[in-house]
């Protein structure tokens, strides 16, 4: 009886490797690469320490070339409602983290809370439902967006709110009496502003006719971070600190700011911070030299929430792609953080990394 059961596990096994091998042939046959979703982390600095000279006309090659990818999903550095919601009910050290990284998204989120008198929980509810007819509907009433703008700011998800609200003819947007003055003037400012999320994610979502954006952020470190945070620098090294401020590679980085400054643009800066050179460079200076190759525990324990945070934001990447397998993401995200999530992301399956280079040679 023995005998049998061992040859029909013989039997099962060839059988099983027979048919991945087929599986693996048919789909190198048949282009079984192009069903895994791509996704893009484009690294960039933070547009806002610049707002005084910054122009959207700087990233103006640099949006006809992600145009170009035409993601159908585009996430941004900023916290989802849900984890804003969950930390304001934790309160604590994440009440000045809040403020620091959600400031406007309370502050008119819970204006609509009480105008709807509704909780958090319902409107997220309620905008989900909307959201999801939107994205089907071949025709969009204004009386929907501004229903659906509504909720969304209820449930603060504010950046996805603009982004309906820039759909909106200005005579619309002027005419309108469903949102307060304040409130709206706070729309078009979050689609104006001068940083990153706006200024490419939520530009490029209008251009693309996308009806959302995906907040993809994470804090939730934080609570621990908030008890080393007054320690770490003490424990930094001055003169290894001052040695990644003047490396090479952040020279050049310094130079192509300003001169894309001068030249009215920053697509030079943004093909040398996405080159694999510059990534793999600022992983090891900033976080191996400093924070790994350290005795220091308040340094590990930063590198160690650091990569926490990261993983975190990994895991919202791949939460976001579950919306469409098979397609094209952008993520417009601070540069250090790259190099972190290039690496979570690739090991997942069904998942391509990409990079701003592969969109040049095409």
């Amino acid at each position: 009886m023995r005998f049998v059961l061992i040859l029909l596990s013989f039997f099962s096994l060839a059988l099983s490797n027979s048919v991945v091998a087929q599986t693996s042939e048919e789909s190198s046959t048949t282009g079984g690469e192009i069903s895994k979703t791509k996704v893009l982390i484009l690294a960039t600095h933070h547009i806002s320490s610049y707002e005084d000279d910054f122009s959207p006309t700087f990233l103006d090659s640099l949006i006809n070339v992600l145009e170009d990818y035409s993601p159908t999903i585009i996430g941004v550095e900023e916290l989802s409602g849900a984890q804003i919601a969950g930390m304001e009910r934790r309160g604590g050290p994440y009440d000045s983290w809040l403020i620091s990284f959600a400031r406007k998204q309370l502050e008119y989120g819970r204006k609509t809370q009480k105008a709807l008198d509704i909780s958090w929980r319902k409107a997220n509810m309620t905008a989900d439902s909307l959201l999801r007819k939107v994205q089907s509907a071949k025709y969009i009433a204004d009386n929907t967006r501004l229903e659906l703008i509504n909720y969304l700011l209820a449930s603060y998800r504010l950046h996805t709110a603009a982004l309906q609200w820039s759909y909106l003819s200005k005579k619309e947007q002027s005419n309108q009496s469903v949102l307060p003055g304040s409130t709206a003037k706070a729309l078009s400012e979050t689609f104006n502003s001068a940083d990153e999320t706006s200024s490419i994610s939520l530009r490029l979502a209008h251009r693309l006719n996308l009806q959302r954006v995906y907040p993809i952020d994470d804090h939730l470190e934080k609570d621990y971070y908030s008890k080393v945070e007054s320690q770490l620098e003490e424990a930094l090294d001055y003169s290894t600190v001052q040695s990644v401020k003047n490396a090479s590679y952040l020279v050049k980085f310094e130079d192509l700011l300003r001169q894309g400054v001068e030249d009215s643009t920053w697509f030079p800066l943004y093909k040398y911070m996405n080159f694999p050179a510059y990534v793999d460079k600022n992983e090891e200076k900033e976080w191996r030299n400093i924070f790994l190759e350290s005795s220091n525990e308040i340094l590990r324990s930063r590198l160690a929430l650091w990569e926490e945070r990261n993983l975190r934001t990994s895991a919202h990447i791949r939460s976001a792609t579950a919306h469409q397998p098979g397609g094209r993401v952008l993520i417009t995200i601070g540069a250090s953080h790259k190099s972190f999530l290039d690496s979570y992301l690739k090991e997942m399956m069904g998942i391509k990394i990409i990079h701003l280079s592969d969109l040049l040679e095409n």
